[in-house]
């Protein structure tokens, strides 16, 4: 999983069309990642990382440098050996031979740790184009929700009205009158607070793309359109797309890298030194040359191998309590995401209808007298209640598919209609 920004382009199976948004339009998800996928201060700054990952592997495949070496001999002594007269000067230089192939082992140690650095980058881009379709589908809640708060207002001013009637022709007290007001200014209240949220949120969203402003009045979807769920063996072959599983086989990769530069520790590096050595007492001139090998490296190699080999024994269980962890997370998900596509199914189905119908019966009824004032506010809360229900229940779905594809690797989807 090297790149993950065809999840981006295939939110919701739409063609992407990265067009420019104007003030007060509306927004859809697929041009929200795009954006996302563009701006995100952390994902630009990803790429830093990439090529400072770059420059590490040009470095770690470099040979040993030459060394120029200045060595000065017998002056400023005493005797014979007084001033300079006896100087032996030698100038030489030193390269250090490395053998089994050290710098080119050396470069694949960071080569893994650079596809180590992709996955982790890759991760948190899956995880950043998670978060962003949760607050789209939070924006879309809000909507919702102002929607909702502005039909409860209407509700109880309608129900305001029918009580004003029905006190003025004195079937009714006066204090139910003083009851529907009370409750018709705590719905402006709640309307009021609802559009406070609103902002907020699509603040918060408009962040995601490293912007303080924001250009859009809505996001654009359907919140009530779920797609059908897949089985759950179907999601459980998907999980082994998931990033943070990915990057175990990068890290067996680079564990194995590290046990084979290990192992060179024990192969021997020859330092030969040449030059030329000056004698100023005859001013003649001859060449010297020394070689250097170290001896014993065997033993001395063996408890680093023996530390490489353990951690990379240590990758493989961790790699399978990672998975198990996954697992258990994805088939609670899961559970969560079929219950909320059977709720909301039943919600709109049947108890939506059902609160809607038995409200105009209680409306009727109340204005002709057979049903009391609480009977009405009951059936009134009823439906309110369905509806917000509703809403919770639908964003909630979304969010728990999302958090399934996160989990997977898979494209990223909320089944916003666009």
């Amino acid at each position: 999983m090297r790149r993950l920004m065809w999840l981006g382009l295939f939110v919701l199976g739409c063609p992407v069309q990265a067009e420019s948004m104007q003030t007060d339009s509306v927004i859809t998800l697929d041009q929200v990642m795009v954006r996302v996928l563009e701006n995100n201060p952390e994902l630009k700054g990803a790429g830093y990382k990439a090529q400072a990952a770059a420059a590490r592997i040009r470095a770690a495949q470099q040979s040993p440098a030459m060394l120029v070496n200045i060595d000065l001999e017998n002056f400023a002594g005493s005797g014979d050996l007084n001033g300079s007269q006896s100087l032996e000067s030698t100038l030489s230089l030193s390269k250090i031979f490395e053998l089994g192939n050290k710098s080119e082992l050396r470069g694949e140690v960071a080569n893994q740790e650079s596809f180590l650095l992709d996955t982790h980058q890759d991760a948190r881009r899956l995880d950043i184009l998670a978060t962003a379709a949760r607050q789209f589908i939070h924006v879309a809640s809000d909507q919702a929700t102002l929607e909702l708060s502005r039909d409860k207002l209407k509700l109880l001013q309608r129900s305001y009205k029918v009580v004003e009637k029905r006190v003025k022709a004195g079937r009714s007290p006066v204090a139910e009158r003083r009851r529907v007001a009370i409750a018709v200014t705590r719905a402006e209240i709640e309307l009021e607070h609802a559009e406070h949220e609103l902002k907020t949120s699509q603040l918060k969203l408009a962040t995601m793309w490293g912007s303080t402003t924001v250009d859009f009045s809505a996001v654009k979807g359907d919140l009530y359109l779920l797609q059908t769920i897949e089985p759950f063996t179907q999601f459980e072959k998907w999980l082994d797309r998931n990033p943070d599983l990915v990057q175990f086989a990068t890290e067996q990769r680079l564990a194995d890298a590290r046990i084979q530069l290990a192992q060179t520790k024990a192969s021997t590096n020859i330092e030969f030194t040449a030059g030329v050595r000056h004698f100023n007492r005859t001013d003649d001139s001859a060449l010297v040359m020394s070689a250097r090998i170290p001896f014993g490296l065997n033993s001395r190699s063996a408890p680093v191998i023996e530390e490489q080999q353990y951690h990379s024994q240590e990758v493989g269980y961790r790699f399978e309590k990672q998975r198990l962890d996954l697992y258990s997370s994805l088939f609670e998900i899961y559970q969560e995401l079929s219950h909320s596509y059977y709720a909301v199914n039943m919600l709109q189905s049947r108890i939506l209808p059902e609160a809607r119908k038995a409200l105009k019966e209680y409306e009727k009824g109340y204005a002709a007298g057979r049903y009391s004032f609480l009977e009405l506010i009951d059936a009134q809360q009823t439906l309110l209640d369905a509806r917000l229900e509703f809403v919770t229940t639908a964003a909630n779905y979304h969010r728990y598919r999302i958090e399934i594809d996160r989990l997977t690797g898979a494209r990223l989807q909320s089944g916003a209609k666009q």
